[in-house]
């Protein structure tokens, strides 16, 4: 475990810690997957699992059309979700960082939403996405989330040795740029984007609708 201290967009102190793991399995010919668990002032945020559970959290929150409005591939259905969840726990299983983070409230384990790294367009570069549930909204957590993989996250992938590729299975490089975009329109995201230090570059239009790209190198 590695502990990290960072300054926030207040410049308030925070401390957070960040742990890659392996669990132990009893059938010694299955290969052991990669587990992490990340701790900030409010947070809990750890590695989807396999657990029924887990997919029945994101049928909830990709599947409502109020959470999903301004979420770049819009409202899912099921079998999407299914897809997405599957392709997570196959990265999780082949130690790829760049798969799907599930967001619990630490003290009352409250389900806040999904943040993750995406693999980019080149090696080397993770893309960041994030969705808050709708009843988590207001309070300050996509800060905290998006500020955690920004400055601690992305710093212990790096230290670890964690290649970043631009798809599941594939060879990549070290971690060394972050890029993140949003809608124009959605400007709880861009303000979050931009207190985690990532800076405006670009604008143009995709999944129908302009959005401004933002960049950190690392």
């Amino acid at each position: 475990m590695t502990i990290y201290n960072y300054k926030n967009y207040n410049n308030k102190i925070n401390e957070s810690s960040v742990e890659f793991y392996i669990e132990e399995s009893v059938d010694t010919s299955e290969k052991k997957g990669l587990n992490v668990k990340i701790i900030t002032d409010r947070l809990l945020i750890r590695n989807v699992t396999n657990d029924s559970k887990d997919r029945e959290t994101f049928y909830q929150l990709l599947t409502d059309p109020v959470n999903t409005k301004k979420y770049g591939h819009g409202v899912q259905t099921k079998e999407n979700v299914d897809k997405d969840v599957d392709q997570w726990l196959e990265g999780w299983k082949n130690h790829d960082v760049c798969s799907g983070l599930m967001v619990f409230n630490k003290e009352t384990n409250d389900f806040i939403g999904h943040v993750m790294f995406m693999h980019g367009k080149v090696d080397g570069e993770a893309e960041l996405a994030i969705i808050i549930d709708k009843n988590h909204w207001g309070k300050g957590y996509g800060s905290e989330m998006l500020e955690v993989l920004v400055h601690c996250m992305s710093d212990a992938i790096r230290k670890e040795g964690h290649l970043i590729s631009t798809g599941l299975g594939l060879i990549g490089k070290p971690l060394y740029t972050i890029y993140a975009t949003a809608r124009v329109d959605n400007f709880g995201s861009l303000s979050i984007i931009q207190k985690a230090g990532l800076k405006y570059y670009h604008q143009q239009m995709l999944y129908g609708a302009e959005r401004k790209y933002f960049r950190i190198d690392l």
